[in-house]
């Protein structure tokens, strides 16, 4: 069992059967969300799923470490199923990534189970020690000399080259190198120990705790008023005298580190196998002082659990498990012991609880700033998508909106004929030095021109008319433009023939507006030209020039 990531994960493992088919085996690794509640009883595990295609191989009775500093958790040894090769590569659990993968360790020289193993933080080296081999390990293959079957020496695997290299000076390892320990030999005691529990104090002292080794046939457990402890920097051993509450004779339990104490639960008797035990023990490392911890609310007893230190709590769980009725089996309720309030409680709190025991200290942490950045990208791709929405449906509405009938080409010369008249005449362009209009003038001839009346042809009637009337006028005419590029050559003008209204034509002169009714009149009349009217002075009163005025058609 690890935590990492927030979670606490549970890796491999078989069922309450002792057998070895493949059956019997987990297949799997679990976890639970320590970042938040969690219920002792039905605790919300989640199966999870590696982002790799190779797997963790099944496994039993093995081992884990987990490395920080390279997110990395690893595996070492256990029982395999029948049938299943045992000779494979080490495989390791990239937390980070979430992903299995197969290293470059061949662990078959050094496979087994029932063992212990930790983790030296500043080397990166995984330290194993004890354990036992037999045909569900080893394969049927030559074991460790001496017994055959216990394994005596401590060995390390090197994890991480460049953190033991740094601190062994004069060593020269490669990753996943596995080196045997020359320095002082394991005390005859403990050699070949199994079912024990280790500890690693200050990340240099490795505690023994119980176990049992083989004297005779028959197994001899070690006793927990002397310990024997394991430097591992200088390979040498000691052993320390301990007081207080001596805990009974006993193996398969489970030990955790909470600052300078040491706490052991759970355990069973070896010599019958019967004898269960749902105990707590503390173990003072100042004082090398036994205290036997009140448990109200324990769990059933068991062995062959998990425990692991977290916050103020020891979390223990799964295990082989013996209930009052005296049948056996397991569960998976999670177990938290309140180191503080001393007892059993039915729920888990991380308050109080670091980022770094947590291990999410690594995470990109939320802030102000990112949180304004994630808005506006939030906002910019909302944007996007509603202005492709908006295209979209521009898009269709427009194909689904019916067209305008394309007209005939009878009906296009129709309509250009009846809406212009080209009407050719000459011309005199006169300019008017304004700022955007242009006079025009044009040719007529005055005929029967008295001093200051006109006649008036049939059906032709000129109106000038002051600048107020002009402007009531200009609400309900439309108007049309005369072009006239020079006074030679004839020039086209709009016969405003689409109205019902009498069509007038605008100008302006000498600061005075003149509309100008045109209505057509017979090739017989006289034409007289507008730019005799010119010649009358503007003090001259409108109402009395009168002309007479024709349209050539």
């Amino acid at each position: 069992m690890e935590i990492f990531d927030g979670q606490m994960c549970v890796f491999g493992g078989k069922s309450v059967s002792t057998s070895v088919n493949i059956d019997d085996f987990l297949l799997d690794y679990r976890c639970v969300d320590v970042t938040k509640t969690v219920e002792q009883a039905q605790p919300k595990w989640k199966l999870q799923n590696s982002a790799s295609q190779f797997a963790m191989p099944p496994l039993a009775q093995h081992t884990t470490v987990y490395d920080r500093v390279n997110h990395v958790i690893v595996p070492f040894g256990g029982q395999s199923p029948n049938g299943f090769s045992k000779a494979i590569n080490l495989a390791v659990y990239c937390s980070m990534f979430q992903a299995w993968g197969a290293s470059n360790v061949l662990d078959r020289d050094l496979r087994r189970y029932v063992h212990t193993s930790v983790l030296q933080d500043k080397t990166g080296d995984m330290i194993i020690f004890g354990g036992a081999s037999d045909p569900t390990t080893a394969d049927g293959q030559d074991l460790n000399a001496g017994n055959g079957e216990r394994w005596f020496d401590v060995n390390r695997l090197v994890l991480d080259d460049a953190r033991h290299n740094a601190y062994n000076t004069s060593s020269n390892a490669t990753l996943g190198s596995i080196l045997k320990d020359d320095g002082q030999g394991t005390p005859d005691v403990i050699r070949g120990v199994i079912h024990h529990s280790s500890v690693l104090l200050n990340d240099t002292l490795m505690v023994v705790l119980g176990g049992d080794v083989y004297v005779n046939e028959s197994a001899v457990m070690q006793p927990f008023d002397l310990l024997h402890i394991y430097n591992v920097d200088t390979m040498t051993w000691h052993t320390q005298e301990c007081t207080g509450d001596i805990p009974p004779l006993r193996c398969a339990f489970s030990a955790s580190q909470h600052e300078r104490h040491i706490y052991m639960f759970g355990g069973v008797n070896v010599n019958d196998w019967s004898t269960f035990f749902n105990d707590l023990y503390e173990l003072d490392t100042l004082t090398w002082t036994w205290r036997k911890m009140p448990t109200p609310n324990a769990p059933s007893p068991r062995y062959a659990h998990q425990m692991k230190t977290l916050g103020k709590y020891l979390i223990v769980t799964h295990g082989f498990i013996y209930y009052e009725d005296g049948t056996n089996g397991g569960d998976e309720d999670i177990y938290f012991y309140d180191l503080q309030k001393e007892t059993f409680v039915t729920r888990y709190s991380p308050s109080g609880i670091s980022k770094r025991e947590l291990d999410t200290e690594w995470r990109v942490q939320r802030t102000g700033a990112t949180d304004a950045v994630s808005a506006v990208c939030l906002l910019l791709v909302v944007l996007v998508a509603l202005i492709a929405v908006y295209y979209m449906l521009t898009m269709l509405f427009s194909r689904s909106r019916p067209r305008p009938r394309r007209q005939s080409r009878g009906e296009g010369i129709l309509s250009f004929v009846e809406s212009y008249t080209e009407t050719f005449r000459p011309s005199t362009y006169h300019a008017r030095a304004s700022q955007d209009t242009a006079m025009f003038a044009t040719e007529t001839k005055l005929a029967g021109l008295n001093a200051r009346s006109h006649s008036m042809s049939e059906g032709t009637t000129t109106i000038i008319e002051n600048e107020q009337q002009t402007n009531a006028l200009r609400e309900s005419k439309r108007h049309a433009r005369i072009l006239d590029e020079d006074a030679a050559t004839p020039y086209v003008s709009r016969k405003l023939t689409l109205s019902a209204r009498i069509p007038t034509y605008s100008s302006r002169k000498n600061s005075a507006h003149q509309t100008v009714h045109f209505t057509p009149s017979t090739q017989s009349e006289d034409i007289i030209e507008l730019n005799t009217l010119s010649s009358h002075s503007d003090d001259d009163s409108l109402d009395e020039i009168r002309s007479p005025l024709a349209v050539t058609n």
